[in-house]
């Protein structure tokens, strides 16, 4: 288990009153080369199923909506993931759906 740094941006609509599009990037803590993995989210609920999946909890789950919804960026620090749970951040909801 590595300490990562959880960095989220919210992405205005790409249609007129359609919803908010979400950015998960995933920072090594440790890592002297901070290498950066990209996850693109379409809805803050599915951002929120990959966060709680590896353990974010309700209440720090809430507050990264409230910064998202008012600065449209938010950042959680000290989170210990295994490679798996990476893994799990990094799959697509589309991906996790085939047979």
């Amino acid at each position: 288990m590595e300490l990562y740094k959880l960095h989220m941006l919210a992405h205005s609509p790409k249609l007129p009153n359609g919803p908010a599009t979400y950015q998960l990037l995933i920072v090594s803590e440790a890592s002297e080369s901070r290498s950066t993995q990209s996850v693109d989210l379409p809805s803050w609920d599915s951002l929120a199923r990959k966060l709680a999946s590896v353990g974010v909890g309700e209440g720090e789950l809430q507050k990264a909506k409230r910064e998202l919804d008012v600065d449209r960026y938010c950042k959680i620090t000290g989170v210990s993931l295994s490679p798996a749970q990476i893994e799990l951040l990094r799959v697509s909801s589309h991906e996790l759906r085939k047979p």
